[in-house]
This record gives structure tokens, sequence and C-alpha cells, in this order.
């Protein structure tokens, strides 16, 4: 799959998501500022226009971002657009050695690294195991330049997990996972750590971008607002410029 500008994503899916939005926009917002251009004009219409979106955009992305019970006493947060999501993100697959990135992989298996007792960290050995399974896949497939969609691709089930150990280093969780191909090979050492992600990236953008909007136009709009009432109670005409 091609992706585009760094996401994760088809590059015809986002051209078709980015039209999608942009068509909305002129469509649902170019609407209602036609309709104040013929009351307001054209600068008036937009200052309206703009304080009221930027305003709206404070209130709503104010409740992605920390939810202010508004499904209720257990309303979660991060509701609107998601960044990052926490992950285990592989570092080096080798036959031999760990990553270099942390001081606690050279350690590696001598303590602190502990293997966890069967059903203890049950959801992490098997996030873990998912992970390294495809990275495996994915490496291998590199190594032996088969596409992805290839129906004699490797794929994750090709691998089997023998030992996971964790570790920390410092406010970050490691791991080392042992993993072998079933049909014979070495025996491959894959180091991780653990991401906690950027959930709630985008609903602070959005947040901070309404706060500065709004923040630029509200003045704008109270000095027009004054001007056109010196105008209605006797003050001069602003120039023409045809109409809006």
């Amino acid at each position: 799959m091609e992706t585009c500008l760094g996401f994760n994503i088809d590059c015809g899916v986002l051209v078709k998501g980015a039209g999608v939005v942009l068509m909305a926009f002129i469509l649902f917002v170019g609407s209602v500022y036609l309709l104040l251009t013929a009351v307001l004009g054209r600068w008036m219409g937009y200052l309206v226009l703009m304080v009221a979106f930027s305003g709206w955009m404070i209130v709503l992305s104010a409740l992605w971002a920390f939810g202010f019970y508004s499904q209720g006493e257990d309303t979660p947060v991060n509701l609107g657009p998601r960044g990052a999501e926490p992950a285990w993100i592989p570092l080096l697959a080798s036959t031999a050695d760990t990553s270099d990135r942390y001081e606690k992989f050279r350690s590696y298996p001598e303590g602190p690294w502990e293997q966890p007792a069967p059903g203890e960290k049950s959801a992490e050995v098997q996030s873990v195991s998912g992970i390294v399974s495809d990275f495996l896949a994915e490496h291998a497939n590199e190594e032996l330049e088969i596409p992805e969609v290839d129906p004699t691709a490797v794929t994750g089930v090709d691998f089997a997990v023998d030992s996971i150990h964790f570790a920390n280093a410092g406010d970050t969780q490691l791991a080392v996972a042992r993993a072998h191909f079933l049909e014979g090979g070495p025996l491959w050492t894959v180091s991780l750590y653990f991401d906690e992600g950027s959930v709630p990236r985008y609903s602070y953008m959005f947040l901070a971008g309404s706060v500065i909007l709004f923040a630029i136009h509200l003045p704008l709009l109270d000095i027009a607002e004054r001007k056109r009432k010196d105008f209605l109670t006797g003050g001069a005409a602003p120039p023409w410029y045809g109409p809006a």
C-alpha cells in the first residue's frame, strides 16, 4: 500500500477524504457566509462567521479533549480525532545483539530482565507476541523482496515466539522477545519499547487553533461593530466597493 505525507493511509483514501472535507466546508460554511454577506456585507459577515465558528470549535474540541460529562458521569476523554495509540514499537531484529537505544538492553537476559509467570501480564505478552511476529514477517518479506500482497508472502503466523522478557528504563517499558521461523532457521532476538502514544494531540491542536482564531477575530468584530454603529447614528459612510 502506497502511503502519503507520512500517514499510514492509502494515498487514494487520503485524497478522497481531503476532498470531502473541503467540499463540505465550502458547502456548509460557505452558504452561511453567503447569507451573512447579503445582510451585513463581506467584512462584517466574515467576522461574524469566524467568531461563531471558532467559538463553536472551542466548545467542541474541549469536549473532545476533556469530556466534561457530555455523556454522563462516565464520559471518557479523547473523544475526537485520535493521535498515535499506545503501542509496543520494535527497534531491532537480530540473531545475536539487542538494540543499543537503551542501556538496559545490554544486560539482557540477566537482571533486571524478568520473564512473566504463566498468566501474568497476559495482555502485554499477547500484544508483544503479535507485534514481534508481524515485524519478523515484514522483515523477512523485505529480505526476500516479496510484496505483501503476494500469496507466497511470509505472515506473522509463520513465526513462533519462544520467550519474552520485560524491564524498565526509567518510565519506559522495554521488552526483548526471542522467536523462530516455523520451517527452520536462526533464533531471532527482537528489542522493543513501549510508546505511550499521543492520543489527545489533535484535540489539543484543534482547541489551541480555535482559541487563537477567536482571540484574533473577536476584537476585529468589536471594532467593525463600533464603526457600523457610528455610521448608523450619524457617522460617515464607509467606502463603497460595490454590492456584497
